[in-house]
């Protein structure tokens, strides 16, 4: 006689649980794999905020040079020198859509440089910010001749 006729319940009590091993494993499988999903949105969240604050940092400076170009070459030290009335109201917009943007991350503006004639300035123009919990610090530097290049 065969071995399973006599004892049919001994071979399928060895099977017990086998079910429910197979739903673990594959749990843990799909639960890595909506780790790593996870994993790859947080990513391009980041990246994508990184680029947005880079563009914004692109436009603030190109915008207060603009403003610069508009401005008389004698009064930019009183407008956009040191605590000028341009610069400040400046420092407070890139404070307010740039992270971290105070303090010694605070935008800056040089004109200490000569420009291309008598007539003109450098003024070199740093945005700075800084990502949450990020310890890079991160910059974008624009500099343009303001006044008459003659």
């Amino acid at each position: 006689m065969n071995a399973c006729a006599i004892h049919p319940k001994r071979f399928r009590t060895g099977q017990k649980g086998s079910y429910l091993l197979e739903a673990l494993v594959a749990i843990l499988i799909f639960a890595f794999g909506v780790l790593g999903l996870v994993g790859i949105v947080a990513g391009s969240i980041r990246a994508t905020n990184d680029a947005r604050y880079r563009a914004e940092a692109a436009n603030l400076a190109n915008a207060i040079v603009g403003q610069m170009w508009a401005t008389a070459a004698a009064d930019l030290d009183t407008q956009f020198g040191s605590s000028g009335a341009k610069l400040t109201a400046w420092q407070d917009q890139v404070a307010s859509l740039l992270p971290s943007a105070t303090g010694t991350n605070a935008p800056q503006i040089d004109l200490s440089q000569a420009g291309l004639s008598s007539q003109s300035r450098t003024a070199v123009v740093t945005v700075y910010w800084q990502l949450p919990g990020d310890s890079v610090r991160h910059q974008y530097v624009i500099s343009a001749q303001i006044g008459k290049n003659t």
